[in-house]
């Protein structure tokens, strides 16, 4: 849904975007184009973006479920040891 808000240009060329739309945003870094009277936002991925998601899926979801793997490994390391 296209949505219409009128903001203006303060003195030193700032543009307040309203809370509203800024919370609906997923990025902070924009590209501008002028196209004639129009100016349009372009939102910048950060670069880390491309590389989310290429490790697979995270096996652990849960503080407690990382909790529990850190004390299981930590056990298996000090057998290791003892032996």
């Amino acid at each position: 849904m296209e949505r219409v808000d009128v903001v203006e240009i303060d003195g030193q060329g700032r543009i307040y975007l309203p809370a509203s739309i800024r919370s609906t945003l997923r990025y902070t870094k924009f590209r501008i184009i002028v196209e004639g009277e129009k100016i349009v936002l372009i939102p910048l991925k950060p670069s880390i973006d491309k590389y989310y998601g290429i490790a697979g899926r995270s096996r652990y979801t849960k503080p407690e479920e990382i909790d529990e793997a850190v004390r299981r490994e930590t056990e298996e390391a000090l057998r290791e040891e003892v032996r």
